[in-house]
């Protein structure tokens, strides 16, 4: 087993539980019940731990596992007999004879997680709960002190504050006071990341219960009141995704999508990353519109739409100041597309027509960092690709010119709203027909240099880099020759996504590690991409691969339970970065169903709960 192994559910506000297999910590973003604030997804650590005792016969074990300097303690993952991580973590402990299961669900709507104990044979004489409180942001960590605690009891849970944020547990057993700090908790992966990685950790009492039941159910809630009770809970989790597909990859991999889903806006990655624009316009087809979950896919379009500022969707809805990115807005359209072919539901794209007018414009226009040059939309500064690794004044891949996929995108987005103009009844303007005529020509012509592929133009940057796939893939295609496709395959592809640069290049980075000017230096530099399998197989189905093939190739990368952000880019391809990233599953589900299965987007494949 490995107990090192990372799980993870989330609900609909933001808000998430994990940690590892054994429930030891490894990184400061893990907890029993991390909370997710609405305005900004800022996310906070309340609940770290709920360390256990259980006694059987006067002997007690402790089934807690802790990092500390040098060494493990308890180390209850010892007891560890089997356990399961989808659609919620379970453990089986075998206590020396022994038996117990330990389950742990999230509300998928509200801030409230439920523990449940099971003694399927021995009933234990004694449980004793520790639960261990942070109450701070999850980038961070807290010392000794630095905090002070207030506890409470009434009727029905007792209560926790540091008079900012709050918990409830509820009323079991009795309540033993005690108010202390736990020192030198260590987080590994936060010290091979060179980030806060030692932390203190507040008791403030121990929960002891006797004359016990099986089940015993604890719950811990952050709300007003504990929203429903295990069984509840656990018949909508274990609902979504349901299907009857056969294949139980990619049942997997849909139902563990789920943890993305906000209630108007889609989670880009975790830990750490809240909404961008960029991935939720990637991440929709795959993520929403397989599952014919319209509804949510327009509460998105209209949340963005609502907020365009200088008529451009802006990147991070969540932040103070206005993002500008050369990409999001036209992955706005991508996507806008997409919900039209699947849904056929001219209404709504007929309402959002103005704003696609808008964008254009605002592209035509032009602003301080980019604009049209000629046919072509020209970046001006940096970073403001997909590429976007910046650390200080400094830019890893700053592709300063005319970068392949912007204007593939850029093509797209101009066919996209002639198509729209002509199913609303409407003309698009000479401006955008004229800008579209040879464009086609003119792009083959520009980006062809001496039979390679440039990755920008103006000026010329030959580096091989993934790209340039998405002429090849987006809806309405610039490319066809196989040569380039076979080019990645030989120095980009791997079974886990594709390199972002080719080995052959001298700024090639195939470790994602070590201090953080290193890591951001690799993170565009050579680091394997999950989400780029799904540009690729589109492109190699378009142009004559066996869509079975591919599927076989990546089948590692379709099995993982929890699909990562990126991995190193040399073997063995350690994952890297965020645990789960929302557009390694979506592209991963599109290219599924849209380019292996051949499922046009008006096929009716069965989907789970909304």
């Amino acid at each position: 087993m490995n107990f090192k192994e990372e799980w993870l559910i989330a609900n609909s506000k933001g808000s998430y539980s994990s940690s590892t297999i054994s429930f030891a910590n490894t990184r400061t973003y893990h907890g029993i019940l991390v909370k997710s604030e609405q305005n900004n997804y800022n996310r906070y650590v309340i609940l770290s731990k709920l360390y256990e005792e259980l006694a059987f016969q006067g002997k007690q074990y402790a089934i807690d596992t802790n990092y500390y300097p040098g060494t493990m303690w308890p180390e209850g993952f010892r007891y560890i007999q089997d356990y399961s991580t989808t659609p919620y973590p379970s453990l089986t402990f075998n206590l020396e004879g022994n038996i117990c299961k330990k389950s742990l669900i999230l509300d998928p709507d509200a801030d409230t997680v439920v523990i449940r104990y099971e003694f399927p044979e021995k009933i234990p004489d004694m449980v004793n709960l520790y639960p261990l409180l942070a109450l701070r942001s999850f980038h961070n960590v807290i010392k000794s002190g630095q905090k002070e605690f207030v506890a409470d009891e009434d009727k029905g849970s007792y209560s926790f504050t540091d008079g900012i944020y709050s918990l409830k547990i509820s009323k079991i057993g009795k309540f033993i006071n005690k108010g202390l700090w736990y020192y030198n908790f260590i987080y590994p992966e936060e010290q091979e990341r060179g980030t806060n990685s030692m932390e203190d950790l507040y008791l403030p009492g121990v929960i002891s219960i006797s004359n016990i039941k099986s089940p015993l159910d604890i719950a811990i809630t952050t709300d007003d009141n504990f929203s429903g009770n295990f069984q509840d809970i656990q018949q909508r989790l274990t609902a979504r995704g349901e299907n009857n597909e056969g294949d139980p990859a990619i049942n997997a991999l849909r139902r563990n999508s789920y943890n993305f889903r906000l209630k108007n806006d889609l989670i880009a990655g975790f830990h750490w990353f809240g909404p961008w624009a960029r991935d939720t316009f990637i991440s929709m087809p795959g993520l929403l519109l397989i599952e014919k979950n319209f509804d949510m896919a327009r509460e998105i379009f209209l949340n963005y739409a609502g907020k365009m500022k200088e008529n451009l969707v802006p990147n991070n809805l969540y932040s103070q100041s206005f993002e500008r990115s050369a990409d999001a807005p036209l992955w706005f359209i991508y996507a806008l597309y997409k919900y039209y072919a699947y849904s056929n539901d001219s209404s709504f794209v007929r309402s959002l027509l103005k704003n696609v007018r808008d964008i254009i414009n605002s592209y035509i226009s032009g602003n301080e960092d980019f604009s049209l040059d000629g046919k072509f939309i020209k970046v001006s500064n940096a970073p403001m690709t997909w590429m976007d690794a910046k650390n200080g004044n400094t830019s890893f891949t700053p592709r300063i010119g005319k970068p392949v996929e912007i204007n593939a995108l850029w093509y797209n987005s101009l066919k996209i709203y002639t198509y729209f103009c002509n199913i609303s009844g409407e003309q698009p303007e000479k401006t955008v027909n004229d800008i579209l005529s040879e464009f086609e020509d003119e792009f083959t012509g520009k980006f062809i240099i001496n039979g390679e592929i440039a990755d920008t133009i103006d000026p010329v940057d030959t580096s091989f880099r993934p790209n340039f796939l998405f002429a090849y893939s987006l809806p309405f295609p610039l490319l066809n020759q196989k040569q380039f496709l076979e080019k990645a395959r030989l120095e980009l592809v791997t079974p886990y996504g594709l390199r972002s640069l080719s080995p052959r290049s001298n700024k090639f980075a195939g470790t994602y590690s070590g201090p953080v000017m290193e890591r951001d230096r690799a993170y565009h530099n050579g680091t394997v991409w999950p989400w780029l399998a799904g540009p690729y197989i589109t492109a190699c189905v378009r142009n004559g691969s066996n869509p079975d093939n591919l599927y076989r190739f990546f089948s590692d990368l379709y099995s993982m339970e929890m699909v990562p952000e990126i991995f190193d880019g040399l073997s063995p391809g350690e994952p890297r970065g965020c645990i789960m990233q929302a557009w390694s599953y979506g592209e991963l589900i599109r290219a599924y169903y849209e380019d292996i299965r051949k499922y046009s987007p008006g096929t009716t494949v069965k989907r789970g709960v909304k």
